[in-house]
């Protein structure tokens, strides 16, 4: 295990050897990939549970209980564009990961995300602006690992 002081570098290939090992997350990443949609990306506990999990000598998908898969397409913002999306999404896995894959346009969340949760959100112009600080695998950076 790395200690405190690892530089970038060194983190950044420790979570590609992570990533890489955790064979559902590396089949969302590989299908992400290939169905090209804009401005992807695969974050929260998918890509943060792995790592935690090898720190604390669990299996490295242990407890992962979806894989949130974000999108940035703003030139259709309703409803049955995005529904399209995820059912396309849907048609490219098997189960179970059918069932734990959660893909969101997060050019829309705005629309909905305050009926739902009772706060305002602010329009986005990109996927990585929904994180805000959260653990995250850019589709820039999958190139590297499949």
């Amino acid at each position: 295990m790395l200690g405190v002081e690892a530089n970038e570098s060194e983190l950044r290939e420790r979570l590609t050897e992570i990533v890489c090992a955790t064979p559902p997350l590396m089949q969302v990443l590989s299908v992400a990939r290939r169905l090209c949609l804009p401005d992807w990306l695969v974050f929260s506990g998918a890509v943060y549970q792995p790592v935690l999990n090898h720190l604390t000598g669990r299996p490295l998908d242990y407890g992962i209980k979806d894989y949130d898969l974000g999108y940035f397409e703003a030139s259709d913002l309703s409803y049955e564009a995005e529904d399209a999306v995820i059912r396309r999404v849907e048609a490219a896995f098997d189960e179970p990961l059918r069932s734990m894959v959660e893909v969101r346009n997060q050019a829309r969340v705005h629309l909905w995300f305050e009926a739902k949760f009772g706060e305002p959100y602010t329009p986005l112009s990109c996927t990585p602006q929904a994180l805000d600080g959260a653990s995250v695998l850019a589709n820039t950076q999958v190139t590297d690992l499949t």
